[in-house]
């Protein structure tokens, strides 16, 4: 009894250092996600203070919504080409900075400026350079003779979420040439000199021996941007607040207007939960992989 006593006092240094971050945790994410999760059931709108129960009403309603629909299909793409657009760029700059040239290191230090630099500076930057009238964009454009006038890239439809998302993309693929690079500096240069002396050329070292070392940085590096994509809201709000009409918006977006536009804080909460099921699945499957590789390892 005496022996238990004083392996519990021992013990209890250790759980009190972790007590911090675990209430820090509770408090700002825990409780509030149980709280958009109990608020979605209610219909809960600030211009009519009276509150009442209404279940899956919220869900039933965004689910047959044409608006939510068109904004979630939006998502879909934003997320989806915003992955491959990162992944193919970031690889490709990956494997041309693992080349020896002269000024690698400058171009290394130019290549990773978007990664460090504020959200919000990017958007309001691009915003100013993509601006229809006086924008610098079109200014150089012009003088290269690829465009006859001044084009209105954030007020076209068909092209305005592709526009922001190359703006998101501008910022996050140096992350993934990162990623890349660093896993090229580990593989072996044994493994080359053998595929060489095998008479491998260029495109068969890539696919049998470099390829397969990137495939677990690839796999992370895609499932990360899949996070932060779907949890974007900073670009396309300051860029263009999901306009014209709807067709830059994304859910992230969806959900600022309607709680705090539309004041509709119930159906903000039901969408929330949409999001935040897509972020589950995608941050599951991100451990998943982690854990597997951290076992093999």
């Amino acid at each position: 009894m005496r022996s238990a006593h004083i392996n519990a006092i021992r013990t209890f240094p250790k759980y009190f250092y972790i007590l911090p971050p675990v209430i820090v945790i509770v408090i700002f994410i825990i409780i509030p996600i149980f709280y958009a999760v109990d608020l979605s059931f209610y219909n809960v709108y600030l211009i009519r203070p009276r509150v009442k129960f209404v279940g899956l009403k919220n869900y039933l309603h965004i689910l047959q919504d044409n608006t939510f629909q068109e904004i979630f299909y939006n998502s879909v793409r934003w997320i989806g080409f915003g992955t491959l657009g990162t992944l193919f760029i970031g690889l490709g700059l990956g494997l041309f900075l693992n080349l020896e040239f002269r000024f690698n290191s400058l171009v290394r230090g130019l290549i990773f400026i978007p990664w460090i630099m504020p959200e919000v500076c990017v958007a309001f930057a691009w915003r100013w350079m993509l601006n229809s009238e006086m924008g610098v964009i079109n200014e150089i454009f012009k003088r290269l003779n690829l465009i006859s006038h001044y084009v209105a890239w954030l007020a076209d439809p068909k092209m305005v979420l592709f526009v922001c998302l190359f703006v998101a993309i501008w910022r996050i693929y140096p992350f993934i040439t990162l990623m890349i690079l660093a896993t090229l500096h580990g593989i072996p240069k044994e493994l080359y000199e053998a595929g060489a002396i095998d008479g491998a050329n260029f495109w068969q070292r890539f696919y049998y021996l470099t390829f397969p070392q990137l495939k677990y940085a690839l796999t992370i590096g895609a499932l990360l941007t899949i996070i932060w994509l779907t949890n974007s809201f900073t670009t396309v709000f300051i860029m263009t607040e999901g306009g014209p009409l709807h067709y830059s918006e994304i859910l992230p977006v969806l959900i600022y207007k309607t709680a705090f536009q539309s004041y509709r804080l119930s159906r903000a909460a039901a969408i929330s939960m949409v999001n935040f099921g897509l972020l589950l699945v995608f941050s599951l499957i991100y451990l998943w992989v982690f854990r597997k590789q951290w076992r093999q390892a």
